[in-house]
């Protein structure tokens, strides 16, 4: 009896028991899914359409056809995840029946339900089957997007209509993909898989297939899952066949398929509470004791609370020494980005320092009198420039960085035709030559641009006209290198007797006389053909170094000619604008160049004088070009004056005066000209009258550099604004110059603390080898190397539109952001020499 009271007592407590846990288990499982629910709710809850109509959360943004310059990896849609624009391009790629491509989209009509959350772009293609709608929207914690079709895909484009979206390749590269059966890492480097076709083109074949992607899952700032609910995806690495590709996910769209023919879910991981990390922005050289020294804290703009700025030194025996503290000063917002500015300007000990902000600290930096006179802008003399030198052979130590290249320039353009890279040509060559026929006396002179290996007269002028203005006015008489335009040879690091400077403004005026040697007037430039601009290397193998003969065979070789016609071209239309100012250029060279080249000097002025009067005398020609700057009454200014302070001749003052008008309604741009030539009018009502107009344009400038905490004008379109501003600071520089209590020396100083690193997005130096930390992976010709020239100049942080600073290190190939010019390098070397003048006085 007893013992059935145990058993029944048992099975009433196994009951309980069991009642208890699976109440316990129900419990925890409901409270699980309200979690879950909740969570999803609250990530849901966390999507917003801002007022600058793009989809965000914390940590991720999607834009949507906000940028419009694809061709440049930036449009389309776009994710930036945790502050690192890691997809682009994404929209509809078409390959056609009979070869290539549909243009990518580089706009959309953008609509925006706030409501409900959704971003509707509307995409058209003139001439073309294909219109469609792109549809964003926040859904069970995580982003959809949908492809409408307006029609149904044509039979003949079966398997020939994608979505595809690029992922930039060093985000991953290196980390793992999961997809379909497939999990890999992301390869380093462009390594297949490779395919070719039925017609010997190469084929992309996809590292792995599948409905759902799963990238860097061991790496929550970068964690990202896509999913194609309605279809299959294609991981692809575009590598493989350009060498600045971005790795692809590809979608094929099925015949037949209109509205939801495409849609993704893109689940990015969300980081907890991340914010972005602050950066220190500062000039990654240093500063004279006497200027004005501001650490600027670039900041999530979500920062409530400000922490404390340190200021280092480091003394003689090595250690590192608090030296003073405080918090910085709120500033405000800029795009993005909150800032606050820390003003150390009172710090004078000459030194070594470092900042810091938080856990953040800054590379040592120095205050010194001699901070701009020593390996600031050597570099960019004494080997970027002589790098650059085209028709020369370049050795530096047992390097060479290129062989004598491209003697066998060039090619008269045929005509009326559109190039590449905005060469055209119109009706008619305007020169004795017949089009592929070549030119004498091309094959001399000039410096490549960027990595393109082209000629610009425009861009060979404004270089010249710097170096000749920097010469000039800073006296500088370095030599370091060996240049022998006889032996087309040069010699870095050693030395020759000659200072570089002259001979470099020698170079780029042997450029600019070929055109009027060869036809009376400026060329447009020198520039490959299609398939020569396709080349990256030895540029001294891109032609054969034959000029080309049409009677000859492709292989055969005659003496110095040939039937293969890999010869650049030349195109030879004349513009008024470009004319003035390759006579600006031309009449500072002379200058520079008495005695020095005499024989040079005389033909550089006799040419201006003569160009000037022709276009006197002439009505304008405007045919606008690749780096034909336009605006001819701007240039006539500063042509204009320019004669006049190299001959004094009354001619061209009696012009110059009445040209007021025009310098009144361009000050900005030719008030510089303008108060040059103030010492030799010997017309107080001429000085009064240019300082009168110049009182509104600075109004306009303060307010214009209270806009945005650096102080600089600071409106980029595509490519980053350093070259725009180095320009500025030249002519602030001349300003100063003639009327210091209206022109801050600052504004001159301020642009090159921001070239050399204090600018927003990052505090990389934008000349490469100069500074603590400075880009080292650029747009130049030894880009394919991810690699860099020393004093080479870039543009620097670009818009990413409408918020986004952006400066991709290492990446060497968005030319917007990393490429090298040399009107850039040439004003940067001013910019600093001036800076040193203003504050040392000599």
């Amino acid at each position: 009896m007893n013992f059935h009271y145990r058993i029944r007592d048992q099975k009433i407590s196994n009951t309980f028991i069991m009642k208890k846990s699976i109440f316990l288990f129900s419990t925890t499982l409901l409270l699980l899914l309200i979690s879950v629910r909740c969570d999803q709710k609250s990530r849901n809850q966390a999507w917003s359409v801002n007022e600058y109509e793009y989809l965000e959360a914390p940590g991720f943004n999607v834009l949507v056809f906000h940028n419009d310059y694809p061709v440049g990896k930036q449009g389309g849609i776009e994710f930036i995840h945790h502050d690192d624009r890691i997809a682009t391009n994404g929209f509809i790629q078409v390959d056609l029946p009979s070869g290539g491509n549909l243009p990518m989209p580089e706009s959309a009509e953008r609509k925006v339900d706030t409501e409900n959350r959704i971003i509707t772009a509307s995409i058209k293609t003139p001439g073309s089957f294909l219109d469609y709608d792109i549809r964003v929207w926040p859904a069970e914690g995580a982003v959809h997007m949908a492809v409408d079709l307006k029609k149904p895909i044509p039979s003949e484009y079966k398997n020939k209509v994608r979505f595809d979206l690029l992922l930039y390749p060093v985000a991953y590269r290196g980390k793992t993909y999961q997809l379909g059966d497939k999990a890999g890492i992301f390869p380093f480097e462009g390594l297949g898989p490779m395919d070719t076709g039925s017609g010997g083109d190469r084929i992309n074949v996809p590292l792995a297939t599948g409905p759902k992607l799963i990238i860097a899952a061991e790496d929550p700032q970068y964690k990202l899952e896509i999913e194609n609910l309605n279809g299959s995806l294609a991981l692809i690495d575009g590598r493989n066949t350009s060498l600045g590709g971005w790795f692809i996910i590809s979608a094929t769209i099925p015949e037949g398929a209109e509205k939801g023919a495409l849609e993704w879910k893109i689940t990015p991981n969300l980081v907890p509470d991340w914010y972005r990390q602050p950066v220190i922005g500062l000039s990654q050289v240093g500063y004279h004791p006497m200027q004005e020294k501001k650490a600027i804290i670039e900041l999530d703009s979500r920062t409530a609370r400000l922490e404390e700025v340190v200021l280092y030194r480091f003394d003689k025996n090595g250690m590192i020494t608090r030296i003073r503290s405080g918090l910085p000063k709120k500033w405000g917002n800029f795009l993005r980005y909150a800032y606050a500015i820390y003003d150390f300007s009172d710090v004078s000990e000459q030194g070594l320092y470092q900042v810091e902000y938080g856990d953040i600290r800054s590379e040592p930096f120095v205050i010194n009198k001699e901070v701009y006179r020593e390996n600031v802008w050597q570099p960019t003399l004494e080997i970027y420039f002589p790098v650059q030198m085209c028709h020369m052979r370049i050795r530096d130590r047992v390097r060479v960085w290129h062989g004598a290249c491209h003697l066998d320039d060039a090619l008269q353009a045929p005509v009326a035709i559109e190039h590449t890279d905005g060469y055209r040509s119109y009706a008619g060559t305007e020169t004795r030559y017949e089009p592929l026929t070549p030119i004498p006396g091309l094959n001399r002179g000039g410096w490549h641009d960027a990595g393109d290996n082209d000629l610009a007269a425009g861009s060979q002028a404004q270089t010249t006209l710097f170096l000749a203005l920097a010469d000039e006015t800073f006296g500088i008489e370095v030599d370091q290198t060996t240049v022998d335009q006889n032996g087309l040879f040069v010699e870095l690091r050693h030395p020759d007797g000659i200072p570089d400077l002259e001979q470099q403004i020698e170079h780029g005026a042997i450029n600019l006389l070929s055109g009027y040697r060869a036809s009376g007037h400026s060329f447009v430039g020198i520039i490959a053909t299609r398939e020569g601009r396709a080349f990256l290397g030895d540029v001294a193998s891109l032609t054969d170094q034959h000029f080309y003969d049409a009677s000859l065979k492709t292989d055969e070789i005659q003496g110095n000619r040939s039937g293969k016609p890999d010869d650049r071209w030349v195109f030879t239309n004349r513009d008024t604008s470009l004319e003035y100012e390759v006579i600006t250029a031309l009449a500072a060279a002379s200058r520079i160049l008495r005695g020095y080249n005499e024989a040079l000097a005389e033909e550089c002025l006799e040419t201006a004088v003569r160009a000037w009067k022709y276009e006197q005398d002439h009505d304008p020609v405007i045919q606008p070009n690749a780096y034909v700057p336009g605006n001819f009454e701007i240039q006539e200014v500063l042509a204009t004056a320019e004669l006049y302070v190299t001959t004094r001749d009354e001619q061209y003052k009696t012009r110059l005066m009445s040209l007021l008008p025009v310098i009144r309604e361009n000050i900005s741009r030719t008030g510089w000209a303008a108060a040059r030539a103030i010492p030799f009018m010997n017309d107080e009502n001429y000085r009064t009258e240019i300082r009168d107009v110049l009182k509104t344009y600075q109004s306009e400038l303060e307010n214009s550099l209270n806009q945005n905490p650096y102080g600089i004008p600071w409106n980029p379109r595509v490519w980053g604004i350093g070259w725009n501003i180095q320009e500025y600071a030249i002519i602030q520089y001349f300003l100063n110059k003639e009327f210091p209590d209206m022109f801050d020396r600052e504004n001159v100083l301020r642009v090159v603390n921001y070239v050399l690193g204090c600018h927003p997005a990052s505090n990389t130096s934008l000349v490469s080898g100069v500074g603590a930390h400075s880009l080292t992976a650029a747009y130049g010709f030894n880009m394919h190397w991810w690699s860099y020239i020393p004093g080479g100049m870039a543009s620097g942080t670009a818009l990413i539109r409408p918020d986004f600073p952006e400066l991709k290190e290492p990446f060497p190939f968005l030319w917007q952001q990393t490429e090298y010019v040399m009107p850039g390098a040439a004003s940067y070397m001013f910019c600093v020499m001036a800076a040193d003048h203003l504050l040392n006085g000599q």
